[in-house]
This record gives C-alpha cells, sequence and structure tokens, in this order.
C-alpha cells in the first residue's frame, strides 16, 4: 500500500464491472474470468521464443527491507507484494489488477441480499511444509486477520461470521452488503496461514519463519541486506514457479543500482531514477519498464505539532509549491499534478481543482495566519534517493518565498517509515499507493481517522468525513456512492492535511533476458511467471 509518462487511468467500465461482481444481487457463480490483455509496455516478453525455461534465480533490488512476513503485520509496498509471492489469498488480483479472478477459491456464490459469500476450495493446495490447506485455516487466517493483533482490522468492518460450511467450502456472513469484499480478500492481509503453525510457534515466531502456499517459500533473510526465496515444489499451479529462486537485494543507493545492473549483478531494479532511463534504455543488454501505478506522492503534515495545526499554513505551503515544476524538472516530465488523496482508482474525482501554483494566494494565507512572519520548519526524506534530494531542493527553495525556512533532514527510508508511522516529524516525504481498485482502502488507510493509520499519520481528524466514508462502504446505489466519495476528496482536499504532490509511475529497469515479468496498475507483480532465457 505504502510505499506512471503518465498514468493511465484504468477504462471506468472495466472497474464498473469489477465492483459490480463483487457484491450482485442475484445467486451468482463466479466464473474464471479470461486473461486481461496487459498493459502497453508492463510486460516483457521473449522477442523470439515464448516457451519458458526454467531454472536460475533472480536477483531483483528494491530500496529497503521488509520487517515481518507475517501478512496480518506489514503495510509497506516492498512487504505486501513479497507476501502475495509467498502466501494464496481465497482470490486475487489479475494480471494487471482490473479484475478478480479465483485463487485458493475454485469459485464462489453471493446471495441475493449481498450478504452471504460460500467459497469451494480447490482441493490440491499444500503449506511449504506439506501440510495441506484446509477451510480451517482459511476461517482462522481470515479471523486473525480481523483481530486485535493484526493491523488491517480495519478493512473488514462488515464481516459478521466466517463459517466452515464444507470439506472444501467457507463462508462469509457480513453484517450488512460490502461492494469492496472481494477486493479486500485479494489483499496480502487476507493471505492464509496454516493454523496449527501459528497457535504452536506464536506469531513472533511466524513473522520471521513464515508458512505459506504460495509460489516461493523462505530461505533466508539477511535483514537490512537480502531476501532469498526458492521455489515452492508442491505449488498448485503445476509447472510453476519456473525460476528456482528470487533473491530481494537492499540497495537503496540509486547509483549503485545503475552500476550493478550495468556489471549484470541485477536481473532486476525498482525505483530507478527517471532522469537515467533514457540512458539505461540505449544500452542492447538492459530493457526499460515504465508502467501504470496507482499511487499517490505527497508529503503529510503532522497537524498535531504547532504550526501545522493552522489550516491556512498547510494551504499556503499546498499553493507554494509548483508541482509542474517538480515533475518537469525531477521527474523528466513523467507525473500528473496530484489533487486528491486518491491515487486514480474507482471514483477518483478528475473535477477537483487542488491547489494550482499561486504564490500571491499563498503569501495572503500566510499574512492571515497563526505565523505570519514565517518559521523554521522541518521535511525529513529517504537518504539515497535523488528523486527526494532533488525535490527537496526545489520546495527549500519555493517555500522561502512565503517566510518559511526549510531544514533538509536525510535518514534512512527504515528510520523515515518508523518516524512517519509513529508521527515525530514535522513534514516528511512519502506516498501510498492502492493495492485493490475499489476506493475504500485508500479512503480507510489514508483519509478517515478511524481507519487504519489515524489518517496517514497525519492526526487529522474531521468526524463528518469519517461517517461519510464509512457510509460509503455500504452505499449500494452507484451514483450515489460515486458522489460520497467526490464529496470526499473535496473535504479532505480543501483541510489539506498533506501538500498533494503528484502521481508517478513504477520505474523498472531488466536484463533483457527476463521475461513474463508484468506489473500490475496495484503495483505488484507474480514472480511465478517469471522466467530467465540463456544469455
Amino acid at each position: 500500500m505504502k510505499k506512471r509518462l503518465g498514468l493511465a487511468l484504468v477504462s471506468v467500465w472495466t472497474m464498473i464491472s469489477l465492483v459490480a461482481c463483487s457484491a450482485s444481487p442475484a445467486n451468482q457463480t463466479a466464473q474464471t474470468p479470461q486473461q486481461p490483455a496487459p498493459q502497453p509496455g508492463a510486460e516483457q516478453t521473449a522477442e523470439q521464443d515464448n516457451t519458458p525455461q526454467t531454472g536460475g534465480v533472480l536477483r531483483f533490488a528494491r530500496n529497503h527491507d521488509i520487517t515481518s512476513f507475517d501478512p496480518i503485520i506489514p503495510a509497506t509496498n516492498l512487504a505486501i507484494w513479497t507476501v502475495l509471492n509467498m502466501y494464496d489469498q481465497l482470490v486475487r488480483l489479475s494480471p494487471n489488477g482490473d479484475g478478480i479472478e479465483p485463487g485458493v477459491a475454485t469459485d464462489w456464490t453471493i446471495s441475493e441480499d449481498g450478504k452471504t459469500y460460500v467459497f469451494n476450495l480447490r482441493d490440491d493446495v499444500k503449506f511449504h511444509n506439506g501440510m495441506p490447506l484446509t477451510p480451517e485455516d482459511v476461517k482462522y487466517s481470515l479471523d486473525r486477520a480481523r483481530g486485535g493483533d493484526s493491523n488491517w482490522d480495519w478493512i473488514y468492518p462488515a464481516i459478521k461470521s466466517i463459517d466452515v460450511t464444507g470439506e472444501h467450502q467457507v463462508t462469509i456472513n457480513l453484517e450488512a452488503p460490502y461492494l469492496p469484499l472481494l477486493s479486500t480478500l485479494a489483499l496480502s492481509s487476507s493471505s492464509i496461514v496454516p493454523k496449527q503453525v501459528v497457535e504452536e510457534k506464536g506469531k513472533e515466531f511466524f513473522a520471521n519463519n513464515p508458512v505459506g502456499s504460495g509460489p516461493f517459500q523462505l530461505e533466508s533473510w539477511q535483514r537490512g541486506q537480502k531476501i532469498v526465496l526458492k521455489k515452492n515444489p508442491d505449488y498448485w499451479q503445476k509447472g510453476k514457479p519456473y525460476l528456482d529462486g528470487v533473491e530481494f537485494v537492499q540497495v537503496p543507493e540509486d547509483t549503485a543500482k545503475i552500476f550493478m545492473l550495468q556489471a549484470k549483478e541485477l536481473e532486476i531494479s525498482s525505483n530507478v531514477p527517471f532522469s537515467s532511463l533514457q540512458q539505461l534504455e540505449a544500452d542492447p543488454s538492459l530493457h526499460v519498464l515504465v508502467a501504470p501505478f496507482a499511487r499517490l506522492d505527497m508529503i503529510p503534515i503532522n497537524s498535531t505539532v504547532e504550526p501545522y495545526n493552522d489550516l491556512k499554513i498547510r494551504q499556503a505551503m499546498n499553493y507554494a509549491i509548483n508541482k509542474q515544476e517538480i515533475i518537469d524538472a525531477v521527474l523528466m516530465g513523467h507525473g500528473e499534478v496530484a489533487t486528491s488523496y486518491l491515487p486514480k482508482v474507482l471514483y477518483y474525482n478528475d473535477q477537483l481543482e487542488g491547489y494550482p501554483y499561486n504564490l500571491e494566494k499563498a503569501k495572503q494565507l500566510m499574512a492571515e495566519s497563526s505565523r505570519p512572519d514565517g518559521f523554521k520548519a522541518t521535511l525529513t526524506i529517504n537518504s539515497g534517493s535523488d528523486i527526494n534530494s532533488q525535490m527537496a531542493v526545489i520546495m527549500k527553495e519555493q517555500l522561502k518565498a512565503i517566510g518559511i525556512e526549510l531544514e533538509i533532514q536525510q535518514l534512512e527510508p527504515g528510520v523515515v517509515d518508523e518516524m512517519h508511522s509513529s508521527m515525530k516529524y514535522e513534514m516528511i516525504t512519502t506516498y501510498y499507493s492502492s493495492d485493490i481498485i475499489d476506493p475504500d482502502e485508500i479512503t480507510m488507510f489514508g483519509a478517515a481517522p478511524s481507519g487504519g493509520t489515524n489518517a496517514y499519520y497525519t492526526g487529522y481528524n474531521n468526524e463528518a468525513l469519517d461517517k461519510m466514508a464509512l457510509q460509503a462502504q455500504q452505499e449500494q446505489d452507484e451514483t450515489k456512492r460515486k458522489e460520497m466519495y467526490y464529496e470526499l476528496q473535496r473535504i479532505f482536499s480543501e483541510d489539506a492535511p498533506f501538500i498533494f504532490l503528484f502521481h508517478t509511475p513504477n520505474s523498472y529497469v531488466t536484463q533483457k533476458n527476463v521475461h513474463g515479468f508484468q506489473v500490475s496498475n496495484m503495483g505488484s507483480y507474480r514472480l511465478e511467471d517469471v522466467w530467465l532465457s540463456k544469455q
């Protein structure tokens, strides 16, 4: 979740179809959907022979390490995308992220009132330790995900109970119709864990010694350096994964990633600076991938700390930052100015004006604020990120024009994440992305005070917004639901708990012998589909 050339908005009709499928009013049985066509430029395929080859280890550079393999704990993107390659869920996102398809569940039916979902399970799924995956494991895992030990309990409010109703069947009963249910069940937090292992070993042990049923399993973990996964020989998708293993290598420095790619010490690197893409694209052994991504870059403002509890100051900073200048100078044009707390998912409000660059308006708001003569401020950024560093320098100059003297504090990514989640900061550079196409997840995660993160760790509190966000979860009328999300975005924008920056794509560089690597619009990837050709 947390941590896009321009971000391509998913077809409204595709998204509406997905949500309609999530709460069909008739007793419908889900069918295995056709595989959607991949987004142009979002998949690397073999130029000659498309027959997958088996074997090899994929070395994959990422910015930082994860903190836990327990699906109900982490909320960072790297952890989520790791979990999705190690565990199964009842249903899962389609490869490009725009639909839902069967996972451990082969099919499901939805009652006429939209409050009962019956899932029929595969009978050939085994955990990494050889134990069969059972309906009891499904019930246990989902009850655990919505329980008190979970960091994701806020996303399951509509579930009343989960029952084992057959040898290979589970039934989910809802308090009220809940349109995002199928999307929610595709989240990493909905991953299925072995009840016996967790109960016998405990959650602390499990966080470091995970047992899933997905295509890859943990072989070793050198904290702060490398995660080594090996293939699951008993994976239920016969013939997959093609790779023998995956190494997630922690490489926070942008220059180091580029060097390692050119030296063929990596097969894939994520988060490659846009300023380097043209240079790398000229290398005949490399492939550059710029993939659409439902992501929002922003600067959360800690509104519990003075003077950031002053609305006029938050609004003034928004008007004073020239986002387009940053996009052009730092992202090389690969971005779009943001106006909403939502990434470009279902019901994204494209009518919001947001905060276009307006220095005079910013100065006027500062003059009317509690600090008309300005003040000193601290912006915390990730060290090693060229994008963050360049952006901070531009912002420092722009905020100076309204009397704000900005100090730039550069720290390791893990330290920055901890400061953010513990609200020990003033302003901080970060982003989040949606794991599903429905707006409910990001609304509860990033905007609603009663969600799981205290409005993305800003301390923002608007009771009217919170109440509407909860009502929108249950609204059955599509037009009314859209209107509610449009209004939620308007309220949040006006209250300005963030400096809204931009929507950016995902940037990856791979070796030319990497095939089948596709990044969904939600940023996730299925590494069981990836294979390496001989060089």
